[in-house]
Formats: structure tokens, C-alpha cells, sequence
């Protein structure tokens, strides 16, 4: 079993991973539609959020290694964001924490 201090840090990685406003809601946008989105569908499944934060937060879940973005060549270019596997792997702690919010 990890000590205590090693089990903080863990849960400070995954804080600092997911942790900011709407980051849970831009992920669960994903798992809710599977596949690859583009910025102006993720604005506008996310309720409340502004396109500066938007690209932000999509920014730090790339860099965190949760989300991917792909270029798509062709006039003009185009942009795409989509989950990757690491990403997909919290949608079981996405689902038990929408569970737990209900209770």
C-alpha cells in the first residue's frame, strides 16, 4: 500500500488534471458524444462558458494528455477535439460522480 504522502500527490495530479471549472463539463460534452467535436459544438454544449475559457481549458486537457486536437486540412482549416484514451478512461468517475450529485 502508498503512503499517505504518495497518495496526496496522486490526488493533487488528478485535481490539477480535472479540477478547474469546467473541466468535468467539457469532458463529460465528449463521453456524451462520442467521436470527434469541433470548438463551436463544445461552446455550445457547455452551458455558461465563454470561448477564451473554452479554448483554455482545451488547452490544459491537452496538456495533460485527456484530450487530442486534430487539424483538418482544407480551406478553411479546421479544428477537432476528441478524447483519447486516457480521457475515456474517466468516464466511470464522471458517471459515479453525476450519480452521487443526484443523491
Amino acid at each position: 500500500m502508498s503512503k499517505p504522502v504518495e497518495r496526496a500527490n496522486f490526488l493533487e495530479k488528478a485535481v490539477n488534471a480535472i479540477g478547474k471549472k469546467y473541466d468535468l463539463l467539457i469532458l463529460d460534452s465528449f463521453l456524451q458524444n462520442k467521436g470527434r467535436r469541433r470548438f463551436n459544438q463544445l461552446l455550445a454544449a457547455v452551458p455558461n462558458i465563454n470561448p477564451r475559457i473554452l479554448s483554455m481549458r482545451l488547452k490544459d486537457l491537452e496538456k495533460n494528455g485527456l484530450v487530442s486536437k486534430t487539424l483538418v486540412l482544407g480551406t478553411p482549416v479546421k479544428t477537432e477535439y476528441q478524447l483519447n484514451e486516457k480521457g475515456e478512461s474517466l468516464h466511470p468517475l464522471i458517471e459515479g460522480l453525476k450519480a452521487w450529485a443526484q443523491k
